[in-house]
């Protein structure tokens, strides 16, 4: 299993469902992307990372960590907003 499909299960395990994710890999094994997620409606942007983060942390060695680019936590009203502007 690669880390993408790796990085889908744990956050899966979290409680985000397939469709909630949007997640890519770049060609130099990076990964990045989306969760989108109605729990976090009503939490500031730090919050909603640190509520990722915290689990992130705990499961992911930093070797595993470091192959994040980023992940964006968005609710889906968001989600829809950003589509419309591009």
């Amino acid at each position: 299993m690669d880390f993408k499909e790796e990085l889908e299960n744990i956050l899966s395990d979290m409680g985000f469902s397939a469709q909630e994710l949007e997640l890519e890999k770049t060609p130099a094994g990076k990964i990045g992307g989306f969760v989108i997620s109605d729990s976090f409606s009503g939490k500031s942007q730090m919050d909603r990372q640190n509520m990722l983060w915290e689990q992130l942390d705990r499961i992911l060695d930093e070797e595993k960590r470091s192959k994040i680019i980023g992940i964006l936590t968005m609710t889906p009203a968001e989600a829809e907003e950003a589509e419309a502007a591009a």
